[in-house]
């Protein structure tokens, strides 16, 4: 794995590639979502990974926090916007004004990795394992 290229055997190690690339995203969602909640001052109850097309992520009333699993293909800086993003729900369940001055105080800037994922993100789902 280095920076833009992971290298894989020949043969059958598409189910396996798989299987490491979200362990991968469970382990780096965790650390960032630990990060964000600690800032925020809130707890969630559960990161769950998913192979959704309609959202990068998502948070319940209850502090359960979905992603998708395709975000560790995106640059660092992408996955851990959502994670903010996400997290920020954990106080504001909507897009206010409130809940972007509150990303932007636990993340920092956010509209570079935002605007990534409009222009870039459906090519995270070219890949077929």
């Amino acid at each position: 794995l280095d920076d833009d290229s992971i290298a894989v055997p020949a043969g059958a190690c598409g189910p396996r590639l798989q299987a490491w690339l979200k362990e991968l995203a469970r382990d780096r969602l965790t650390a960032a979502s630990d990060r964000y909640a600690v800032a925020l001052g809130r707890k969630y109850d559960r990161i769950t990974l998913r192979d959704t097309r309609s959202r990068w992520g998502s948070c319940t009333s209850d502090g359960r926090l979905m992603f998708s699993w395709r975000l560790i293909m995106a640059p660092p800086r992408v996955l851990n916007y959502v994670a903010a993003h996400e997290v920020a729900h954990l106080r504001e369940m909507n897009h206010s004004p409130a809940f972007w001055a509150l990303v932007e105080r636990i993340h920092g800037p956010y509209a570079e990795p935002r605007a990534w994922l409009r222009r870039e993100g459906e090519t995270l789902h070219r890949y077929r394992f």
